[in-house]
């Protein structure tokens, strides 16, 4: 039974890429009319009524003990709150294929992280396969560097993200012994909006009145697709693959988040797809295979 669960994580993380890989794509769009603040607000609440009601119709919502709430609030202070906050700023000012490769960065900070608080050791080979999978994200994106808006204020945005989603991913580990994903998928989501109130009633009020007037349906299309896939299935199923797996394998998938990027682009942006790009998919996926073997 135990080595069941064990290769379901794989599965599972490769989803959660997907769903964040698209994420990009899906915030780009939302960006031309809507600030990132109202996109994570508005992403937040539907995808904690689709977390609500998926956690009672299955009774997978576990009470909380006392002795945890400062800890969720720490948690939910990381991520949602300023990982979006960073993330969604950071795509602003850049690009959502810059975005995904530093964002693809992640895993090289969280076996650091991992190994001073779990004692979680990865062997030469795994590390060795963490930079050959980032020299893939390099490869992939490397024809953009040319063609897309820059700014250090971006940067700086996507590199804060970066450490409080290292934060998060270790932090996440201790939850993950007490909590089930959904649990803490619901109650991380309910902490961030409270969190966002005050900021939105603050900057976004006058945006907040005139939203149903200014959404469309292509564009409430991206908002449910980022709180269903994004926001909801992929954080349950990234918390389920770092429960199994620990940090810093789990978080070596990050580095397919660029891929799961180009190919969205292709699809419905129309985004070509070159021989470097290519090359940088297997370099990618054969880093992935590296970073999880045991020898």
């Amino acid at each position: 039974m135990k080595k069941l669960n064990f290769n379901k994580a794989y599965p599972a993380l490769f989803f959660a890429m997907m769903f964040w890989g698209l994420s990009f794509v899906w915030t780009r769009q939302l960006l031309e009319v809507f600030t990132p603040l109202l996109i994570i607000f508005f992403r937040l609440i539907l995808s904690f009524f689709i977390l609500i009601v998926i956690a009672k119709s299955s009774r997978k919502l576990q009470k909380l003990q006392k002795e945890d709430y400062p800890f969720f609030i720490l948690l939910s202070f990381t991520q949602p709150f300023l990982y979006f906050i960073f993330e969604g700023y950071g795509i602003q000012y850049t690009s959502a294929s810059i975005a995904s490769i530093v964002i693809a960065t992640i895993p090289l900070f969280t076996p650091i992280g991992a190994f001073f608080l779990f004692k979680e050791k990865l062997s030469r080979m795994n590390i060795f396969g963490l930079f050959i999978s980032f020299s893939g994200v390099i490869l992939v994106v490397a024809e953009f560097g040319n063609r897309v808006s820059f700014s250090k204020f971006g940067i700086l945005m996507l590199f804060l993200a970066v450490i409080t989603g290292t934060i998060y991913g270790l932090g996440l580990k201790k939850l993950t012994s007490k909590y089930n994903s959904i649990t803490i998928t619901t109650y991380q989501n309910l902490i961030g909006i409270l969190m966002f109130l005050p900021l939105i009633f603050l900057f976004e009020w006058d945006n907040l009145l005139n939203f149903n007037k200014i959404i469309t349906v292509d564009l409430a299309i991206s908002l449910f697709n980022l709180a269903l896939f994004a926001s909801s299935i992929a954080f349950v199923l990234f918390a389920y693959g770092i429960q199994k797996i620990g940090p810093s394998k789990a978080s070596a998938f990050s580095n397919s988040i660029p891929v799961f990027t180009l190919v969205f682009a292709y699809f419905v942006l129309n985004e070509s797809i070159t021989l470097l790009k290519l090359a940088g998919m297997i370099i990618v996926l054969f880093g992935l295979y590296l970073s999880q073997r045991k020898i």
